[in-house]
């Protein structure tokens, strides 16, 4: 809804294929708003990464003391430096939230060979960190980047080893995977009937979009034993009604084996 009403979206729908992050920035962001801070923010805040002692502490002491509705969401905030997607303001503290799902960063330095500074990087992040830091007013001043696991490990080990964040702004990172994660933790039943049906959905959104973790493989497999002995199969969707039957002998290099399957 969102997305459209900010014109992401056009009226027929002809540039949704385009548009799938703005989908789901709106989609997503634009429903956890509808709930105090404490109940939905909270939770997906909680999953940022910092590599810097303080500003863990320092955004762990945010998002704990943060509630209700005080922090204000505005959506596709663009300046000189660019377009970013959420950004989120208080009287003391402005977060600027980067969003991915199927496309990268939008833009890098062209010659890697050349170091640049905060200050003239073309990089997305960099940009929008000069974005943040210009907007800021002496508040604390986050950056987080927010996309699938794989995307946003990339980015990570790219940013970490370069000087292009401007100092005044903390870098966060974030996937949707952990956020799905976290949301499905939550003790629902606490909540409200309203508030438990818009988690539901934002739930089920996360896992329509791929983003469920992997959890390994079920421990019962664990504790199956192993046996030295034939393995036959049959199942009762198979194309025949055969039984397969595993050969029991050692097999050696440079002799001729033959495969019999029996009714």
């Amino acid at each position: 809804m969102l997305a459209e009403i900010h014109n992401k979206i056009s009226q027929t729908g002809s540039n949704l294929s385009d548009r799938l992050e703005d989908k789901l920035t709106g989609d997503f962001f634009g429903t956890i708003r509808y709930l105090p801070f404490e109940l939905g923010l909270r939770h997906v805040f909680a999953t940022a990464e910092f590599y810097q002692n303080e500003a863990r502490e320092n955004w762990q002491k945010f998002i704990e003391n943060e509630k209700g509705y005080a922090t204000q969401i505005e959506f596709w905030h663009r300046e000189e430096e660019g377009e970013i997607d959420v950004l989120l303001i208080n009287d003391k503290t402005l977060i600027g939230v980067e969003i991915k799902y199927l496309s990268g960063i939008s833009s890098d330095d062209q010659d890697d060979r050349i170091e640049l500074d905060y200050s003239d990087s073309l990089n997305q992040l960099a940009r929008y960190s000069r974005m943040i830091s210009k907007l800021s007013k002496d508040r604390d001043s986050y950056l987080l980047f927010l996309a699938p696991y794989e995307m946003m490990n990339t980015v990570r080990k790219n940013i970490l080893n370069r000087s292009i964040i401007s100092p005044s702004v903390e870098l966060g990172f974030m996937c949707w995977q952990d956020i799905h994660e976290s949301l499905l933790n939550l003790d629902v039943d606490q909540f409200e009937t309203g508030q438990q049906l818009i988690l539901s959905d934002l739930q089920a959104l996360l896992s329509k979009k791929g983003f469920t973790s992997y959890k390994g493989f079920n421990s019962n497999i664990f504790n199956q034993p192993i046996m030295r002995t034939a393995y036959s199969f049959k199942h009762e969707d198979s194309i025949s009604n055969n039984i397969w039957i595993w050969p029991t002998k050692t097999i050696k290099e440079e002799q001729v084996y033959e495969y019999n399957a029996t009714d």
